[in-house]
């Protein structure tokens, strides 16, 4: 599953994957960092704080870069990433993750709380419904 949760913002995001914990992980950093760049860019958001529950995934930025540098892919994402923001990786107790929360134990926000992004209208518009196939009719 990739997931991440920006409390601040009272956002819950959550996409099945199929993967290693690992490349799971960094799918949710990328995804995380992405959402920020395309639907928060209008908030000026210079530094980002990441706390994740995977320990694996937090010492690659410490101490074993050689996970993020044997990944083409990954190595270029982070650096154009950083170029932007001021990123810094945490770790944090599996039952504090808020990313790990249940939908249902994930505060909401005030009624009078204003969500600072908006929608992008074309996006919606890619989404075709299409008729259900009821499959081989004999």
């Amino acid at each position: 599953m990739v997931c991440f949760a920006i409390p601040d913002y009272g956002i819950l995001f959550r996409c099945r994957a199929k993967g290693e914990n690992l490349d799971l992980e960094f799918g949710s950093f990328f995804a995380l960092l992405g959402f920020i760049k395309t639907k928060l860019k209008d908030q000026e958001i210079q530094a980002v704080q990441v706390m994740s529950s995977n320990p694996y995934f937090v010492f690659s930025f410490s101490g074993d870069k050689e996970i993020i540098n044997k990944n083409k892919e990954r190595r270029k994402l982070l650096g154009n990433y950083r170029k932007k923001y001021s990123i810094t990786v945490a770790y944090i107790r599996p039952a504090e993750n808020k990313g790990l929360l249940s939908p249902s134990d994930y505060a909401s926000l005030p009624v009078h709380y204003k969500i600072p992004f908006k929608p992008d209208l074309f996006e919606s518009r890619k989404i075709k419904i299409m008729p259900f196939n009821p499959g081989i009719i004999i």
